[in-house]
């Protein structure tokens, strides 16, 4: 309810001068400043001296303590597989907290991650063999390297200088001289030594230098499928990582560490929209208060904005919504809530906690006043009537502003002068006392046990056909882990299995052929065939298993809360869904709460009757909050009741009867809603309304009896109580 006022305007709380004490009121007189016309004919004989009094215009909201929250979704469009937490769970951030349905994407990535042990474990594999295959060259290279060095290091001199050559500064070995002009050479000779020298340096070089380039090659060939290698090991590993962070995409995970308050009420496999919130994670120690809609205007021109928590008062910073943002949500159709901070010690408020906001949009203090019901208009203004002994004399008055009950004079009258009322006031004998109390308001309703985690028990054959035979379960039943809670007939595949019988003897008779070509040789193709014969041997033991099956077990223990419509005979599907099996400690007690009054920390007592009908009470706790603190597809019309886990059974047993289904909403749940403690409490037998605005009759220690407004943060059908305005001990008279 977009920004309305609990009880409207807040009143004026200032001492009131009476004239009169309990019984008929007495005429009193006194002097007027300005005589104008005289009383008309007909008004009664009361009236009230103007005072000086505080007056408030001011309006309260309704708020909830609620935690820090953060949404979370999937980011794009999913199957649901299931929650992974529930509300009043802690969890941690990164936690996963929902996910899709991935039996696709993990059976991709199953595959991909195979591909690449298998590339890997071949080049490594192609590596190793290299690296053997070039042990003898890169030996041999070594060797012919080393006879080359060695020739080249005793290598002769290619010239020899003829004996009888005697030239200054010639050497020996030198290159032969130019021939004289006879014709004849007279430099060095062609060295016969160097001759056998290069016949055998020529003959090893060229083995060297064929040794060598036939290792260069073999090394290029493993660069290169290194590099090759790589470039695909590296491609691999990114279509594997695209694999993995798609299903992360499909994956919802806590932000930060907290409580689950809120998830969706969608079911297993049932579609959902990308950037959908479907959880959402609290911060219990983060306290925050969400109020029914306070437009940024009307906070920012606020005198004084305050929140009442348990009769205490605690300042808080507003939170103004952007327009556009407002303007979104309401095209959304969501509802629109203030935000507040709470400041200062909090040690005493709780997440849950109701929450009275005060906004004081003007106030006056010690303002001269006098009762709303004097003043009188016509067409030169506001007047009023002041009385002057016998006389009701017409006084124009300027007026300021009021709070509804009292409105304060700014000329015409002054302080002491008593105006005309209408009406006459009567008061009885009875008097009440303003005191401190609790102020609540009940709530009750019926509730019925929820198992939100749960397990589908599905078609685990793969091979043959497969016909259903007959439930060993019935719904709301507790079956344990093995339990058998179907039975099915398999028929074989002959002609399936004949084939795969025939594949591994002709491999077999492959393998035989290879060993007898030579074991050594033919040990690759051998290994390879040998692994072909192990996949088809598994793939047989597979149809085996299958087609020994008769009976279908439950996966987990558990109630059993759903089952599949199925005839006797009828043929199952791979994978097809038998039964669904939910986790007992994961209960709540669920019961309608369209009113939203219920939010997480609400403290709740829940009866119900145990296997001996015998009535039991236990404590539970809400634990969603309500739509205060979560956008639209969060708000649940639902309260969950976390339960105490040592109750749960004595509570699952109690469910006798109809399946257990009719027990089951035999839960009875009991609070109190918006409660206060520690306030000052007024019966309403004390207090009347002018306007909506409520005052009451305040006796004085003199005993004289003075009109007072006050604050009231709430009322029931037996008391307000009070926000501002009244003290612990006042006395009130009826009237």
């Amino acid at each position: 309810m977009r920004g309305r006022s609990i009880l409207g305007l807040i009143l004026a709380f200032s001492l009131t001068a009476s004239l009169w004490g309990c019984g008929e009121a007495p005429r009193q007189e006194t002097t007027a400043g300005e005589v104008a016309l005289l009383e008309p004919v007909g008004l009664t004989s009361s009236g009230e001296a103007a005072a000086r009094r505080n007056l408030y215009d001011a309006s309260i909201y309704s708020a909830t303590v609620v935690p820090y929250v953060e949404e979370y979704a999937f980011e794009e469009d999913v199957m649901l597989d299931g929650f992974r937490a529930f509300p009043g769970e802690a969890v941690a951030g990164g936690q996963v907290l929902a996910a899709s349905n991935t039996e696709d994407l993990d059976k991709q990535i199953e595959e991909q991650q195979e591909r690449i042990e298998n590339m890997e474990k071949e080049f490594v594999e192609y590596e190793l063999q290299m690296q053997e295959d070039l042990e003898k060259p890169q030996e041999e290279v070594k060797g012919l390297r080393g006879i080359v060095e060695g020739l080249e290091k005793r290598k002769p001199a290619e010239y020899l200088d003829p004996p009888s050559q005697s030239v200054s500064g010639s050497d020996s070995g030198s290159s032969p001289s130019e021939p004289e002009e006879d014709g004849t050479e007279t430099g060095p000779v062609t060295n016969p030594a160097y001759s056998e020298w290069e016949k055998e340096y020529n003959h090893w070089n060229g083995q060297y230098r064929i040794a060598d380039h036939r290792v260069n090659t073999m090394l290029l060939q493993l660069e290169q499928r290194r590099a090759l290698y790589e470039l695909d090991h590296a491609y691999a590993l990114q279509q594997l990582a695209f694999l993995q962070e798609k299903k992360s995409d499909v994956t919802v995970r806590a932000g930060m560490g907290g409580h689950v308050v809120a998830v969706a009420e969608y079911g297993y496999r049932e579609r959902l929209q990308g950037e959908t919130s479907i959880v959402a994670v609290g911060d219990l120690e983060q306290k925050l208060l969400k109020s029914d809609y306070i437009n940024r205007k009307t906070a920012s021109s606020a005198e004084e904005l305050y929140a009442v928590i348990d009769g205490m008062r605690y300042e808080v910073e507003y939170v103004p919504m952007e327009s556009e943002e407002y303007t979104r949500l309401s095209t959304q159709g969501e509802e629109v809530y203030s935000t507040l901070y709470l400041q200062g010690d909090l040690t005493n408020v709780n997440v849950g906690d109701y929450a009275a906001i005060v906004v004081v949009n003007r106030k006056q203090e010690q303002a001269l006043s006098v009762p709303a019901e004097a003043i009188h208009k016509d067409d030169t203004g506001s007047y009023v009537y002041v009385v002057n002994g016998d006389e009701n004399i017409y006084t124009p008055v300027r007026v300021g502003m009021s709070d509804g009950v009292y409105t304060e004079i700014l000329s015409g009258i002054g302080e002491g002068d008593v105006v005309r009322l209408d009406q006459g006031r009567q008061y009885s004998d009875k008097r009440v006392t303003v005191e401190r109390g609790s102020f609540y308001s009940g709530f009750s309703g019926s509730g019925m046990m929820y198992y939100p985690s749960s397990a589908m028990v599905t078609n685990p054959i793969t091979h043959g056909t497969v016909y259903f035979q007959e439930f060993q379960t019935s719904m709301y039943q507790h079956v344990e882990k093995g339990d058998v809670i179907a039975t099915v007939r398999v028929a074989a595949d002959e002609i399936g299995l004949e084939r795969l019988l025939l594949q591994v003897q002709r491999q077999q008779e492959r393998v035989q052929d290879l060993i007898e070509q030579g074991e050594e040789i033919n040990k690759k193709a051998i290994e390879s065939r040998l692994k072909t014969i192990a996949e088809l041997q598994e793939q047989i033991a597979e149809l085996s298993e299958d087609y020994q099956t008769a009976s279908v077990r439950a996966s987990q223990s558990g109630i059993v809360i759903w089952m599949e419509d199925l005839d006797s005979e009828d043929i199952l599907q791979p994978g097809a869904g038998l039964i669904q099996i939910a986790d007992e400690n994961t209960c709540y007690v669920v019961l309608e709460d369209k009113s939203h009054v219920l939010s997480y920390g609400n403290q709740v007592k829940v009866t119900y009757h145990n296997r001996e009908e015998q009535e039991r009470e236990t404590m539970g706790l809400v634990a969603n909050v309500n739509r205060l603190a979560v956008s639209k597809s969060l708000q649940s019309e639902f309260a969950y009741i976390l339960l105490p886990p040592e109750v749960i059974g004595d509570m699952s047993l109690g469910t006798a009867g109809w399946g257990g289904w009719w027990n089951m909403t035999r839960y009875g749940v009991e609070t109190k809603l918006r409660e206060m403690d520690h306030v000052l409490v007024v019966p309403r037998s004390a207090v009347r309304e002018i306007n909506g605005r409520p005052y009451v009759n305040v006796v004085e220690a003199d005993g004289s009896i003075v009109r007072r407004s006050f604050i009231a943060g709430g009322y029931d059908k037996s008391n307000y109580w009070v926000v501002e305005g009244l003290t612990e001990g006042m006395e009130l008279c009826l009237e």
